[in-house]
């Protein structure tokens, strides 16, 4: 005799974008790196006298990460990326821009760098932001096409990635 034909689970894409490192660490590894090469050959990153042009770029990020996060809470939706999403935020700063918890974790990134004037930390910015692009937004936008089709593709037209 012969078993009965069990059915197939179909396997489901996971509902979230199933990222390979968590984003804020990309950019905690980039100032630490930064700080290295800055220890092993030291560089300036700014004329004297200009430390309150870092200030100003931490203070920026600072509200415009909080701005960000505002309205996710607003919108009922999860702050951390590696979690499911609930909806599409498009006002506030996701008017702007798509990303900008991750903008304001690159301007911070150079306010730290000016800040302290250490160009290693500010040039260290481009990679961190490569990454993010690479391992992070890429497979977020992957993932709100896949759950929000028609809707997700409409706000792609209204906000760029970065600026």
């Amino acid at each position: 005799m012969s078993e009965p034909a069990t059915p197939s689970l179909i396997e489901l894409p996971p509902d979230h974008p199933d990222l390979p490192i968590k984003p804020p660490f990309i950019f905690v590894w980039a100032m630490l790196i930064g700080l290295v090469v800055d220890w092993i050959k030291p560089m300036p990153a700014r004329p004297d006298r200009w430390g309150g042009l870092g200030m100003i770029f931490v203070g920026l990020a600072l509200a415009l990460i909080a701005w960000a996060w505002f309205a996710l809470k607003r919108h009922r939706t999860d702050v951390r990326p590696w979690k499911p999403t609930t909806a599409i935020v498009s006002d506030g700063p996701y008017a702007l821009t798509r990303n900008p918890i991750y903008l304001g974790f690159a301007l911070f990134q150079v306010g730290i760098g000016l800040w302290s004037d250490k160009l290693a930390v500010l040039l260290m910015t481009v990679p961190a932001i490569a990454a993010t692009n690479s391992w992070v937004i890429a497979r977020e936008e992957s993932y709100l096409f896949r759950k929000f089709g028609a809707e997700y593709e409409r706000y792609l037209t209204q906000a760029r990635r970065w600026l």
